[in-house]
């Protein structure tokens, strides 16, 4: 692409737009947002904003046409290349404007680019929800495409687009959009237009359809008409042409000229919501059916547990029955546990433990208590064998307590310190007390 392909001058002050001309439906009345920010024939109406159709000047944009023969398939690929070549002009801050990708034709045929939102400023006051955003020449194009089918067929035809001193001129190829430039007049009169477009349109293959539309000139278009040449809207107006005001052809959602990101219809997504849909129904179904055999699987437990209590009980014993000698001793081993002073007991065992200097001998790692044979074993861990006999000596010295024995002392397993030991002992008669000494049950 050659600088010639987007020429860049200072915009002039344009001027305020003083009315719009009457229209029936409300819908099919665009907002166009220029230098000056937003014009709306209905922005004084009463009642919330309603997400409306946007026109941007040419006056805002910078536009974009790629080489013939680069493969740009995806909005992604005309967004990147854009980005490179405003960057390439306009510096680095050109890759943070806006940009509104375009893309037509099949095969060879196909061209692609992009509009760039170069004056963002009333672009960013904007307030108003919107529905689309596209450029005065991009809708413009539509426009005409749609009430003249024959030159949208053309072999070679060509759409000028004009703002006050600025005319945007697009050329196409069997209805494929070919170029985009901005071109600047010497001002805004007819005959400044005029010589702009001689050399263009001497350019073009004589048989070529040449559209005219646009606004702001100082007079009426007084040049010549011809079959080739064709004005289509008053160029003298001081409002942008009601050509703009058909609402927006859709277009394919992977690059359509507009500013405002595609929305996506449900229908896309049908099938995918359809697919998840029934994979929750399959899960809640198999949910439900293990909750139902869990459910009758416990009511045949309930059935069973029900037949057999309502099977003939055991024959109970009788009350002055006497148990069985083993159960008897089980009886009352349990309850001389029960009745055993083990406060006492383990106050004895600490105490033992401590040497005058209350500074423990041993470490106590456990407690064994037969009370029924009213014997103790104790199992620690000593420095040596000197603690061992002391804390022997100590508990043998402790009321109820008699015939203290060492038992099997060792050293300790993977060569650590100290010694491991055990104690015997038994208990006197009035440390386990003697209870169903006669035989009685508990």
């Amino acid at each position: 692409m050659s600088p010639s392909m987007n020429e860049r001058f200072p915009h002039p002050r344009a001027r305020r737009l003083p009315g719009w001309p009457v229209l029936p439906a409300r819908a099919q009345c665009p907002r166009w947002l220029g230098p000056e920010g937003l014009s709306d024939p209905a922005e004084n109406a009463p009642g919330a904003p309603t997400p409306a159709d946007l026109v941007l000047s040419e006056h805002l944009l910078t536009p974009v046409v790629a080489e013939a023969d680069l493969a740009l398939p995806h909005d992604a690929d005309l967004r990147a290349y854009a980005a490179q070549v405003l960057a390439h002009y306009h510096g680095a801050a050109a890759l943070a404007w806006p940009l509104a990708p375009w893309a037509e034709g099949r095969g060879a045929r196909r061209r692609g680019g992009a509009w760039a939102l170069s004056q963002a400023e009333p672009w960013h006051a904007l307030t108003t929800p919107l529905r689309t955003a596209r450029p005065a020449a991009w809708a413009a194009l539509a426009a005409v495409r749609a009430q003249d089918a024959a030159w949208a067929r053309a072999p070679r035809a060509a759409l000028a687009w004009v703002e006050s001193n600025l005319l945007c001129w697009m050329t196409l190829e069997a209805g494929v959009l070919q170029t985009v430039r901005h071109l600047r007049l010497a001002a805004a009169t007819p005959e400044a237009l005029y010589a702009r477009l001689q050399p263009l349109c001497a350019a073009l293959p004589a048989e070529a359809d040449v559209a005219l539309a646009g606004y702001g000139l100082s007079a009426a278009w007084t040049g010549k008409a011809t079959a080739a040449l064709r004005c289509l809207t008053p160029l003298e107006s001081a409002v942008p042409p009601a050509l703009l005001w058909m609402p927006a052809v859709p277009a394919p959602a992977e690059a359509r000229g507009d500013f405002l990101p595609p929305a996506q219809p449900l229908r896309r997504w049908r099938w995918p919501l359809l697919t998840v849909a029934a994979l929750c129904l399959g899960l809640a179904a198999q949910e439900a059916w293990q909750a139902h055999t869990r459910w009758q699987s416990a009511r045949q437990d309930l059935a069973a547990l029900q037949a057999r209590q309502g099977r003939p009980a055991a024959r109970a014993a009788r009350p002055d029955a006497r148990p069985a000698p083993a159960e008897a001793q089980a009886l009352l081993a349990a309850r001389q546990a029960l009745h055993q002073p083990w406060a006492g007991v383990l106050a004895q065992v600490e105490r033992a433990a401590l040497d005058e200097q209350q500074r423990p001998r041993v470490a106590w790692l456990g407690l064994d208590v037969q009370a029924s044979r009213a014997e103790v074993r104790l199992e620690g861990l000593a420095e040596d064998r000197s603690r061992i006999l002391a804390v022997a000596n100590a508990l043998a010295r402790e009321p109820g307590w008699r015939d203290v024995l060492p038992g099997a002392i060792q050293p300790e397993e993977g060569g650590r310190p100290g010694l491991r030991f055990t104690l015997q002992a038994r208990l006197s008669a009035d440390q386990v007390p003697a209870v169903a000494a006669r035989g009685e049950g508990p």
